[in-house]
């Protein structure tokens, strides 16, 4: 949504989605009681991004920084936005278990291919 204050549009994260659509939901309600729409209005609440174990980056409003101090406000961020007390006990049980165990669970989907004919080898668990 190309506005004059965001020129550029705004943010294609979470953030911007959340936001714009409370405001849709609010302007239909307006529109069914007969009422006028309100513009769109944009809050850059900032952004943050984890970039390893115990390394993240946040900018919010004109701050800059990084590091475990980062991380540990992306952390608290997430699980604060997560719906109710057991998800999110369980999200940070799991957070914490991967932490101390060090434990990636890279989630890599892999298929070898025979380098001659270019078609992928088939998955010996399959046959």
């Amino acid at each position: 949504m190309i506005t004059p204050e965001t020129p550029n549009g705004i943010p294609g994260m979470a953030q911007g989605a959340i936001q714009t659509g409370q405001h849709l939901a609010k302007n239909i309600i307006h529109l069914m009681n007969g009422e006028p729409t309100e513009p769109f209005k944009y809050f850059d609440k900032g952004s943050l991004a984890t970039i390893g174990q115990s390394k993240a980056v946040a900018d919010i409003w004109k701050l800059h920084f990084g590091g475990l101090v980062a991380w540990i406000l992306w952390m608290f961020v997430h699980l604060m936005s997560l719906v109710g007390f057991s998800n999110k006990l369980s999200v940070f049980v799991s957070w914490a278990a991967k932490y101390f165990t060090r434990n990636t669970d890279n989630r890599l989907i892999v298929r070898f291919y025979n380098a001659k004919t270019r078609m992928p080898e088939p998955d010996l668990k399959e046959l």
